[in-house]
């Protein structure tokens, strides 16, 4: 089933002729490959990772909200261990323009207790090219899963997604859920 989450919110700041905030215009297509220099741990290419599914998170670590999404697709990774399945986490510093020290943002996800491999994406050339290339009012933080053959079948357009019985972050566990959900169904039957 290919899936993606469509957040009113940020699909409304859309405008005539922008590519969807939800990201509906990526499902299907493939996962273009990632420029990705500094890694903490071996370097991994989406070519390497065919026959895999494959999600991937932009996050930065001064975001509150991928403080709490991060931990959560770690409890995922942890879910799907012995499956075809590879988390990645591909940092970007902000504001735009700044570099940060790589070692702050391997420290951080190191306190959040990650153990899937993260990357570094300087000058934001990934998630621009994944991502914000023609959409305006949109997170810089979105979630993909990518099926085994390469193609994007889900969009979380982000900021936030996690597992959570509080009234204010229903969405975030409808989102977390429907994440779990994609990449089910992106696994071989």
């Amino acid at each position: 089933m290919v899936s993606v989450m469509l957040m009113t919110l940020w699909a409304a700041g859309s405008h005539a002729g922008d590519r969807p905030a939800s990201g509906a215009d990526l499902l299907r297509g493939p996962a273009r490959p990632w420029q990705l220099v500094e890694w903490d741990g071996a370097p991994l290419s989406l070519e390497s990772l065919k026959g895999r599914v494959v999600v991937v998170r932009f996050w930065t670590n001064t975001c509150p909200y991928c403080a709490r999404s991060l931990p959560a697709l770690q409890q995922l990774a942890g879910e799907f261990r012995g499956d075809p399945v590879q988390f990645l986490g591909i940092y970007h510093s902000k504001p735009r323009g700044s570099e940060r020290d790589w070692g702050d943002a391997v420290a951080k996800v190191k306190e959040w207790g990650l153990t899937f491999p993260i990357a570094y994406d300087r000058g934001w050339k990934t998630v621009d090219d994944w991502w914000l290339a023609g959409r305006e009012s949109v997170p810089t933080s979105p979630t993909f899963v990518i099926d085994r053959e390469g193609r994007i079948v889900h969009v979380h357009p982000g900021p936030e997604l996690h597992p959570s019985l509080e009234p204010d972050h229903r969405q975030c566990d409808r989102d977390f859920r429907a994440l779990r959900q994609a990449i089910r169904d992106a696994l071989p039957r």
